[in-house]
């Protein structure tokens, strides 16, 4: 099977996974409630004193946990599905070559989450740009007078490899626990490892700046991106590992 059709596939999984899309859809509905009550409020159609404010706070709330929780579980659901659906072997049966297959959910897990996140936060983002366009406008040039592309571009870097980082030990910790439930908190150990190795690894280089009277940001930033990388090649190889010698 091509590799096209492979991702064809998974995309298709995931676009029809319908108690998913229903939880996607209960956090658009919230997203935007919360974004019209709240540009209401501050532009005076609503009281901000009355009895609606509690509800627009338990509202920003629970949202706020519901996205930190569905960031977690959605990714870690495409990644163990087929393990749960018990279709694993099919799929490698039918002519797919596990290296394939790894790479694929992969990517096809990223270009998920990332429509899933574009969806719920459309609204919010949209009405911001049209109500508040003076003060982003403002925003992004202030942005722009005090940082150039080479200081914006550590940040860039380490956020795009540490969320890469994250995915590759979410999906080697769902293959060692063959998609157990287990598999999420064997995640959260790795993640702890990880973090404890990170801190031993930067914090004397920076220390030693900040007894120097000197601290190098972009420096840092870079130092930890380079550490996410090997994080996601050491991850990526002992789940290739991992995959190729599981029994299913």
């Amino acid at each position: 099977m091509e590799l096209k059709n492979i991702f064809r596939m998974e995309m298709y999984k995931n676009r029809n996974n319908k108690p998913y899309l229903l939880v996607i859809a209960i956090l658009v509905t919230m997203a935007a409630t919360a974004t019209f009550f709240g540009v209401a409020m501050i532009e005076g159609f609503i009281n901000s004193s009355g009895s609606l404010m509690p509800v627009l706070v338990s509202l920003i709330i629970f949202f706020v946990l519901g996205l930190a929780v569905f960031s977690l579980l959605y990714p870690f659901h495409l990644l163990n599905v087929d393990y749960k659906n018990k279709v694993m072997s099919l799929i490698f049966a039918s002519g797919v070559s596990r290296e394939k297959y790894y790479f694929v959910k992969i990517g096809a897990t990223i270009l998920t989450c990332l429509i899933a996140m574009f969806a719920i936060l459309f609204i919010p983002t949209v009405t911001f740009l049209l109500v508040y366009t003076e003060e982003f406008v403002d925003a992004v040039q202030l942005v722009f007078s005090e940082f150039d592309i080479m200081n914006i571009l550590p940040f860039l870097l380490f956020f795009v490899f540490g969320a890469l980082a994250s995915l590759i030990t979410l999906i080697t910790s769902v293959i060692i626990t063959k998609g157990k439930a287990a598999g999420i908190f064997l995640f959260f150990g790795f993640s702890f490892i990880i973090s404890t190795l990170q801190s031993s690894a930067s914090m004397p280089a920076l220390m030693l700046n900040v007894d120097a009277g000197v601290f190098n940001l972009n420096s840092y930033m870079y130092t930890n991106t380079l550490f996410a990388i090997i994080q996601s090649v050491i991850f990526a190889l002992i789940g290739l590992h991992v995959l190729r010698k599981q029994d299913l």
